[in-house]
């Protein structure tokens, strides 16, 4: 079947390539580049990113969990992957087996892990997780004694080997002065564990703590290897960062004009009638809804692209359909694209702008975009795939 361009994603590979490039020149030549791609990359397809990532030059991957680590391997790509999160023991053949390496977080994990490969000829290739004031998983790197005790096992198992060793910041990404403090302790905390554990044998070979934040803010704590997320896509990891490296959004989220009508005053549009028109009007039906992942919460609050003019949402946004005030834009027609955020025609809607409607992250919306919404990979204007996942 011949891409339907009900809804779509253009997805910039040139934007990607942008700040790849970016992102490296701003950090040591020798430090190795983890490209982040949990959550079906961060929403723009992870193995045409993951592709992407591993033509560029990338070292490493890294997933949230077992499943996209296969669907990567299933997709071809045999980079090294890290999982970022929690596999039960029961897999860890298959970890080993697919040559994945697996967070360790605490002593009984790794035994566990260990038990289960025991009598086997298997390795499983570790990294471990140490808590500098995250606060979630992780073996504690400060006020805690028993802490190198435990590494010491875990590095004398005979079917784990730890070939990595990181920690994650929580604020990074703010300028403020007890933020940047906190994540200096953070590090210094990291560090000093580290010392802890050359002075008992234990030297991973690659140590790694810059998530996108501190790789823009901090180059200095990039140390062997750089694991950006949000950044990879051109997006700030918080408003504060926004210009601090020159970085392109990837993601424009476009759909179609289905119908359009001129109504007279005092109209109710859609469900609740939540809107009325003031007076006459010409409303646009939109090939998208919440079922698509365009929050409900927008309805009435936000404005899309037409032919470069912005055109307020009207009425609840339903599960398949939205509609837009296109009467000060009069060419309007049936088959029109209308950018929901992204660029069209010179203008632009960051996705910024969606997220703060909603009190939340760019993160979430571009997560939220779900799998009826086909990707479409540009170079230039020359689409290189796309990605469909329903046909």
């Amino acid at each position: 079947m011949k891409l339907l361009k009900r809804s779509w994603a253009d997805v910039s590979l040139d934007n990607l390539t942008h700040n790849y490039t970016q992102l490296r020149r701003h950090v040591p030549s020798d430090c190795k580049f983890l490209g982040v791609v949990k959550a079906d990359a961060y929403g723009h397809g992870a193995v045409p990113i993951s592709q992407h990532l591993k033509d560029l030059g990338a070292d490493y991957l890294a997933v949230s969990n077992i499943e996209e680590a296969l669907q990567l391997r299933r997709g071809g790509l045999r980079l090294p992957i890290l999982i970022l999160g929690y596999t039960p023991p029961v897999y860890a053949a298959d970890l080993a087996q697919m040559e994945l390496r697996q967070e360790v977080h605490s002593l009984e994990y790794a035994r566990q892990l260990n038990a289960r490969l025991s009598g086997t000829e298997l390795q499983l290739q570790i990294h471990i997780k140490l808590d500098t004031g995250m606060s979630r998983l992780g073996f504690f790197a400060y006020d805690r004694e028993q802490t190198l005790d435990e590494l010491k096992e875990i590095a004398a198992m005979q079917n784990l080997h730890c070939e990595g060793v990181f920690t994650h910041f929580s604020a990074a990404d703010s300028y403020a002065p007890d933020d940047q403090a906190y994540t200096q302790l953070q590090f210094c905390r990291f560090t000093a564990m580290l010392d802890e554990m050359k002075c008992v044998g234990i030297t991973p070979e690659i140590r790694h703590c810059a998530n996108s934040a501190a790789a823009i803010l901090h180059p200095e704590y990039a140390l062997d290897m750089i694991r950006p997320g949000i950044a990879t896509y051109g997006i700030a990891p918080s408003a504060e960062l926004q210009g601090a490296l020159d970085l392109k959004p990837l993601m424009s989220l476009r759909t179609i004009i289905s119908q359009i009508r001129p109504y007279p005053t005092g109209t109710c549009v859609s469900y609740g009638r939540a809107y009325t028109t003031p007076e006459t009007r010409n409303i646009a039906v939109l090939a998208i809804g919440y079922a698509d992942g365009l929050s409900r919460s927008f309805s009435n609050q936000i404005s899309f692209l037409l032919h470069g003019k912005r055109v307020p949402v009207v009425g609840r946004i339903c599960m398949d359909m939205c509609m837009v005030d296109v009467t000060d834009v009069p060419e309007a027609k049936v088959g029109d694209m209308v950018t929901v955020f992204g660029t069209d025609e010179g203008a632009s809607i960051p996705v910024e702008e969606l997220s703060d409607r909603l009190g939340t992250i760019p993160y979430e919306v571009l997560c939220g975009i779900n799998k009826r919404i086909p990707r479409i990979y540009l170079n230039g204007n020359s689409r290189i795939e796309v990605l469909q996942y329903i046909v």
